[in-house]
């Protein structure tokens, strides 16, 4: 059996390149990948861009018209949707149920739909380390209101959140056993 994953890119430069390099190395299924608006400078402006090009997959970018994918989810051409890395900003919309972007749409979506949802939040620690653009690394503190979303979110039904892109893979894995490699 093949399976087909519904992966968004949002605009979090926090694991981004761990999150690519992982996305490029999956060969057990298709991989749709959409780049929400910020995703798309996030990805510009860290180098990824140019990486993710070269993959050769298919690249949906946000657009007005971002809706009409939205049927891939009640259609069954999706059995999986990721959402790897995912802003606070995302994670908040999800958690309150509002539906207004790309990514949020294509959760509230996935989820009325029954298809099991990934997502990697950019917060889930009181303090992290993250990486700039230029290579720095600097100390990230998120909000509390931050921290809490995340929380909320993974209480939903259908929803798995993970912290590293590592754990991405063992969960699309777990998802699709027998048929995905270990």
């Amino acid at each position: 059996m093949s399976y087909s994953i519904c992966w968004v890119i949002t605009g979090a430069g926090h694991l981004l390149a761990e999150t690519v390099e992982y996305l490029l190395s999956i060969d057990f299924c298709t991989v749709d990948l959409h780049l929400t608006r910020a995703g798309r400078e996030v990805a510009l402006r860290y180098g990824q861009m140019d990486r993710l090009k070269s993959s050769g997959r298919e690249i949906f970018f946000e657009t007005d018209a971002s809706s009409s994918r939205l049927i891939f989810f009640s259609s069954g051409r999706y059995d999986a949707l990721v959402i790897a890395p995912a802003t606070s900003n995302t994670v908040a919309k999800c958690a309150l149920g509002i539906a207004d972007s790309m990514a949020s749409n294509f959760f509230a979506q996935a989820g009325k739909s029954g298809i099991p949802i990934y997502i990697l939040p950019t917060d889930t620690a009181s303090e992290m380390t993250s990486v700039t653009p230029s290579g720095k690394k600097i100390s990230v503190r998120p909000r509390e209101i931050d921290l809490k979303y995340t929380d909320e979110l993974s209480r939903f039904p259908g929803v798995t959140l993970v912290r590293t892109p590592e754990e991405v893979a063992d969960s699309i894995c777990q998802c699709f056993a027998p048929e995905a490699p270990e």
